[in-house]
């Protein structure tokens, strides 16, 4: 019986790794991104955010394109829209979205109960704009 020499064994190992992480590697530049930036700021220093925007993160109401952590450092609100978080949260568990597609969700159900087209036009007739469409 002959036995694989373990360096035979370990370069197809490195090459599916490494394909991985090349196919993966804006969802894992984000993640880590938000995790180092979760921790301490660029100086060094730990990030003070309120209670509010703290619970907000610890909830996953995050992501690389909404970015709680580095935009309301000093913020004196109490943290994101309580009846939004909420109906954000039910559309992430309910249809297994991730926060920016509820986000997306979110707002183009506003935008349609408040007649307003997704590009963000009013869909009343009466309603006047100024350009081409």
């Amino acid at each position: 019986m002959s036995f694989i020499p373990l360096k035979l064994l370990l370069w197809p190992c490195i090459l599916v790794l490494a394909s991985l992480i090349i196919l993966r590697r804006r969802e894992l530049l984000s993640k880590c991104k938000e995790i180092v930036s979760g921790m301490r700021s660029p100086w060094g220093s730990r990030i003070q955010l309120n209670e509010g925007f703290a619970r907000d993160v610890e909830a996953g109401l995050m992501s690389s394109n909404f970015d709680v952590i580095s935009h309301n450092r000093g913020d004196q609100r109490k943290g994101l829209d309580d009846i939004s978080k909420i109906k954000i949260q039910e559309l992430m568990e309910r249809d297994g979205l991730s926060f920016d597609q509820a986000r997306l969700e979110y707002m183009r159900q506003n935008f349609q109960s408040n007649s307003i087209a997704l590009d963000g036009t009013p869909l009343d007739p009466k309603a006047v704009t100024f350009g081409s469409r």
